[in-house]
């Protein structure tokens, strides 16, 4: 992997330690090309033109087809959406619920899980059952924690594949196991996954899974992806749809909803130039290889956690097994409010990070472009305010 090479074509890295990929990630220009090349398209010939509009279909066929690949999947099971949080809504809201119906999420969830769960269970009298992990917790318990939650009445798992707060890759291959033996759906949040560690659906046997793809894949805000797997397809109902959703020919006399098919959940027009931009940035992450990209990440953060444990009044939050680890480095310093913390490491280092809340700590994510030399002055950055 040509490190310097890579971070040649991102260019805020030219004056920025930019640690903050799992909230939005820094593009490459050729990224940004893209999706310019595309706007002085539409800007110059108009947008509705023939060869515009056909254009146009390529681009967002060809995203599509690049989701897929991020996935490991068909392309029939995936399709682009505006975000993670859409793929989980558009899964959630689109079950038949039951009242009586349970969902078993964490209490170190991101509000993104948290929110959607909760407003299906107060909509359909479902029930939402909280698993209580802690940030020391192995895999182990945490799949006992989730198993002791489960009843004949749950529908549901449904968990990050890894915990935002705390960089935690949650055993979602084990609990796989674990629900489809009792029948359990299990969706997972790929909020902090996608172009951060290699994702295989036809392997995993996952029932669902959203991605974003302006985080680990560097993309722009406004796209992400979502799988569903193809025999779950017909059960999942579009809540929100338009005209993709109507077998053709249109007959207002004779309404025949498609049901097969992952457009039904287009409610209208997309961003293309969004969507050149989605397909730029999986390219560029497939030519640096998910593999390599997944372990130089761990590698790093590996480097970083032993480093900042090393320093008095500073605990590291995040696990420091390799199997349950990420990208995701977070710490708290004793005496020391995170957001804090945030303000002081941009103000002195030109370093970018952020605060998270539960636990609370400040958090680095690491992701395949950053260094070592970028590793030691976060650790330097820290022992000065210590």
């Amino acid at each position: 992997m040509d490190v310097e090479k890579i971070r040649s074509q991102i260019p805020v890295l030219e004056h920025t330690a930019y640690l903050n990929t799992g909230w939005s990630g820094p593009p490459p220009r050729r990224v940004a090309e893209a999706m310019k090349h595309r706007i002085d398209e539409e800007l110059e010939k108009g947008p509705i033109m023939a060869e515009v509009l056909e254009a146009g279909r390529e681009i967002q066929a060809q995203a599509r087809e690049a989701a897929a690949q991020v996935f490991n999947a068909t392309v029939d099971e995936v399709l682009v959406t505006r975000n993670t949080t859409e793929g989980i809504n558009i899964v959630l809201s689109g079950l038949d619920w039951q009242q009586g119906d349970e969902i078993v999420i964490c209490d170190m969830e991101h509000g993104s899980v948290i929110a959607p769960s909760q407003l299906v269970g107060q909509r359909y009298g479902v029930n939402v059952k909280v698993a209580d992990i802690t940030a020391t917790d192995s895999s182990e318990a945490i799949l006992t924690k989730i198993e002791a939650a489960i009843t004949p009445k749950t529908r549901m798992v449904f968990v990050s594949h890894i915990l935002y707060a705390t960089g935690r890759r949650m055993p979602a291959e084990e609990l796989r196991a674990l629900t489809k033996g009792n029948g359990i759906l299990l969706m997972l949040d790929g909020a902090q996954t996608g172009g951060h560690i290699e994702l295989d659906m036809a392997r995993s046997g996952f029932d669902f899974y959203s991605i974003p793809g302006q985080k680990w894949l560097l993309g722009y805000e406004g796209s992400g992806a979502l799988f569903i797997k193809r025999e779950h397809l017909e059960r999942v109902h579009p809540a929100h749809t338009g005209g993709r959703g109507i077998a053709r020919p249109v007959d207002a006399h004779n309404f025949q909803p498609v049901a097969d098919t992952m457009e039904k959940f287009l409610g209208g027009s997309v961003s293309v130039p969004v969507q050149a931009a989605f397909l730029e940035a999986t390219k560029f992450i497939e030519e640096v290889g998910i593999g390599n990209i997944e372990q130089r990440n761990l590698d790093l953060a590996e480097s970083a956690k032993a480093k900042l444990s090393e320093i008095p009044g500073v605990t590291v939050t995040s696990p420091l097994e390799r199997r349950d680890s990420s990208g995701l480095v977070s710490f708290a310093v004793d005496g020391q409010d995170p957001v804090s913390v945030v303000e002081r490491l941009w103000a002195n280092h030109r370093l970018v990070v952020r605060q998270v809340g539960y636990p609370a700590a400040t958090r680095a994510s690491i992701h395949f472009f950053n260094t070592e030399e970028e590793i030691d002055l976060l650790v330097g950055g820290v022992r000065e305010l210590v």
